[in-house]
């Protein structure tokens, strides 16, 4: 009977303990997602604050369009040209700063990203 109280103790303590810091190895760095729409020649919104850790979602609604990250933190950010509706591509910004986001295809099509 002592065992199966140890048991439950340990079992109790270390429940506690995960919840406290969050959950599992790597939690709280996930802040969810949001999304963009490329249109005919424009991002929409054309500027955006998120928190670090958040994926966006860019989602071609017309034409062909690019997604290039022309000035911010962190390493390149290239989703190559795609001519087709419907594509996403995904990045998860885990760097703070002020990001410029471009589409090469659409001069002046331009992107605002705050990340707070």
């Amino acid at each position: 009977m002592r065992k199966l109280y140890v048991t439950i103790a340990v079992v109790a303590l270390s429940t506690i303990g995960v919840l406290a810091l969050g959950g599992v190895a790597g939690a709280g760095t996930d802040k969810g997602s949001t999304k963009v729409n490329l249109l005919a020649d424009t991002f929409s919104p054309d500027t955006k604050s998120i928190s670090a850790g958040t994926k966006v979602k860019f989602n071609w609604v017309t034409g062909k369009h690019n997604v290039i990250k022309a000035k911010g933190p962190g390493g390149p950010i290239d989703s190559g040209i795609i001519n087709s509706t419907g594509i996403q591509f995904k990045h998860k910004f885990s760097k703070t700063g002020t990001y410029k986001l471009i589409c090469t295809v659409h001069d002046g099509m331009k992107l605002k990203l705050n990340v707070n």
